[in-house]
């Protein structure tokens, strides 16, 4: 069976119209080109916040933010005799990898898809070529592609849909510097039509593309302007600290406000603070999941509790070195107090790990 599946329209190998002898897994895709190709333009919000929903878009928004994308990344000043070579494993369901299909049918870009999944392995490019010019992927996808050797087929990654642990971001860019693959985290959501900033791996500041405004409420939640895609002045629930530079340079994400835990007055934003601890765990919990959540405490009405996936509850010789890993890395009032083990995390529709 094809685990790949090229789209070029127009000029390649296959189109919309060659339903023939496409595997069954390539059929949705096929039929998300028609729909479009007919102005019909629609996607599920992630459910990282509540039930997904489906939202419309203009086709004009789309070709926005597709442009915008195209001239961030300077990808329509790459000299070429061909079509831009593209590459993408992201399920249809999300608008990441339904944006690559717009992106293939408003840029002329011609598309390898991959059936996805979430160890992918990225075919040899066509028409001769060493690399795909422009990528995307999960970071789940993104490790297997590190550690498979497929980021040498690649030119420029993007990473999106999930927040990269910090012990993974280290490996990715020791890889990229390995393979010569730019690789860049992007911040965006549904509404946004994917990415509305980018930060290139090793660095905090993410940098708007054109066409996108930002603003910091007093309240501490980005708040996104891009006329263009149809986004009017949103307010998002994730905290942001403008650049050192100013907003108009950039801004820091510090995490969600829906996962702000209140221990004794502190306020701790979780992802910061496992970004903060993910060196000294990675050794301890070799590729194992874990996150940081608030539970109710009596006395500071929250504290900072460790939620690992995995086998080991009852096991006290590793909990007390966890604890006193935590304990030297932050020995604040922030620090974990007490560990959670569960045997598998819960994830949205859309594979992110949903906190609870």
């Amino acid at each position: 069976m094809n685990s790949s599946w090229r789209f070029a329209p127009g000029q390649g190998e296959h189109s919309a119209a060659s339903l023939g002898n496409a595997p069954d897994w390539v059929a949705p895709f096929l039929e998300l080109d028609q729909r479009f190709q007919s102005g019909q333009a629609q996607a599920l919000s992630s459910g990282s916040t509540g039930p997904p929903k489906e939202l419309t878009f203009d086709v004009n928004w789309i070709r926005a933010s597709a442009l915008a994308t195209e001239s961030h990344f300077g990808l329509q000043l790459k000299p070429r005799s061909a079509p831009l070579l593209a590459w993408s494993p992201l399920p249809m369901a999300g608008v990441g990898g339904r944006m690559m299909w717009w992106r293939t049918r408003i840029l002329g870009w011609d598309l390898t898809q991959n059936q996805p999944s979430s160890s992918p392995v990225v075919p040899a490019p066509p028409q001769g070529q060493e690399r795909y010019d422009f990528a995307v992927a999960t970071p789940q996808q993104a490790q297997a592609l590190l550690q498979n050797g497929s980021l040498s087929r690649l030119s420029i990654l993007l990473i999106g849909g999930a927040p990269i642990p910090a012990s993974l971001e280290a490996r990715l860019l020791q890889g990229a510097n390995q393979f010569g693959c730019a690789i860049h985290h992007g911040f965006g959501m549904t509404e946004t039509l994917t990415h509305v900033a980018t930060r290139p791996l090793g660095e905090s500041n993410y940098r708007a593309l054109d066409g996108v405004e930002f603003k910091i409420s007093a309240q501490g939640a980005l708040e996104i302007h891009s006329p263009a895609r149809g986004v009017h002045h949103l307010t998002t629930r994730d905290a942001a600290t403008p650049a050192k530079e100013g907003l108009s340079k950039g801004f820091l994400w510090k995490g969600r406000l829906d996962h702000v835990i209140n221990t004794g007055g502190i306020k701790v934003h979780p992802a910061e603070l496992e970004r903060s601890l993910s060196p000294l765990l990675s050794a301890l919990l070799p590729n194992r999941r874990w996150y940081l959540v608030g539970r109710p405490h009596p006395r500071t009405g929250e504290e900072v509790r460790l939620v690992i996936e995995g086998p080991e509850e009852g096991n006290p010789s590793l909990e007390k070195a966890i604890m006193a890993r935590t304990r030297e890395a932050c020995p604040g009032p922030e620090r974990p107090r007490s560990i959670e083990w569960v045997t598998k995390m819960k994830e949205t529709a859309s594979g992110k790990v949903h906190r609870y």
